[in-house]
């Protein structure tokens, strides 16, 4: 019996109403890379010490004997959006993903905290450099590369500032927590209650530690030590990818972080602005092509076909 790849059956399906992709469109976006029975696709749940404590994390590993390059992929606060599509997309492209719940963040162990983030995204960044983790998934821990979005941005840069070897930092629509700092410092109870309920109501219930209003609290009384412009000097000899979307918030615009690195004299920055909001949600194809072909221009990459 003649086997029909799932694509050729979805074309055929289809109809003429349905074109070849673009030549420019990696292959990754579309299609599966081909199987390898030996060393199949598969995804490995995970805990990682952070602090005393295990954050659930999952490995997406690709097909293929490896090592593998390895991509860490952080999420915003609380976490809703995960950008799992992006994650799917770089195993089919040859990478390995790894993705976490920060510490308190939906059923990881301990307490969420501000402080805590740059902590945990180090805890993650020593662990794929572990040889026994390296070894039992067939990673290779030269060749790093660290995403992240919205409050996941800031704790990407903030692990690739300390992690010299790190390959590339990617910052999707990243949060600049310190210019929350200056308006939420002159609110009163109330309107730091109003804006709590408008801006920060996704958080309570996903978390653990802190409610939404410590957080606001927080970030009132000590935003300015969270500053994603304190990391331009670190990030000015890698490469650095940054996008931004036109309906988000100002604070998610990398508004400090651009200027800040063209100071720091940084050569090998890619700022892309999509015509979307904080989530890229009607843009999510033209994100993965961007992530795809700028995780192809790092050093060691496997090819993007």
């Amino acid at each position: 019996m003649k086997v029909i790849s799932p694509l050729l059956l979805a074309l055929a399906l289809a109809g003429p109403a349905l074109a070849a992709p673009p030549a420019d469109i990696p292959a990754a976006i579309y299609a599966d890379p081909p199987a390898d029975p030996a060393f199949p696709a598969s995804g490995v749940a995970v805990q990682i010490p952070s602090g005393g404590q295990m954050m659930n994390a999952m490995l997406y590993l690709p097909t293929g004997r490896g090592p593998h390059p390895i991509a860490i992929l952080m999420h915003g606060l609380p976490g809703n959006e995960q950008n799992l599509d992006l994650a799917q997309a770089m195993r089919r492209a040859g990478w390995a993903v790894v993705t976490f719940h920060y510490r308190g963040a939906w059923g990881s162990a301990g307490a969420f905290s501000l402080d805590g983030i740059g902590d945990d995204a180090m805890a993650v960044m020593d662990w794929v450099h572990m040889s026994g983790a390296t070894r039992t998934y067939r990673l290779d821990s030269a060749r790093v590369a660290v995403l992240g979005h919205s409050m996941g941005g800031y704790a990407a840069a903030y692990a690739c500032a300390h992690t010299p070897s790190v390959l590339g930092c990617g910052l999707i629509a990243p949060w600049d927590i310190s210019a929350d700092q200056p308006a939420l410092a002159k609110m009163t109870p109330a309107e730091r209650d109003s804006f709590v309920t408008t801006s920060l109501n996704d958080i309570d219930g996903r978390i653990a530690g802190m409610t939404a209003r410590e957080i606001a609290e927080q970030i009132a009384t000590n935003g300015q030590q969270w500053s994603l412009a304190d990391f331009a000097p670190a990030l000015a000899n890698r490469p650095v990818l940054v996008v931004t979307d036109t309906r988000d918030d100002d604070d998610d615009k990398a508004l400090a972080l651009m200027p800040a690195l063209a100071a720091a004299k940084a050569k090998k920055v890619q700022a892309v602005t999509l015509d979307s909001d904080h989530g890229s949600n009607d843009h999510r194809i033209a994100l993965q092509i961007l992530v795809l072909k700028w995780l192809a221009t790092l050093p060691g990459a496997p090819p993007l076909k």
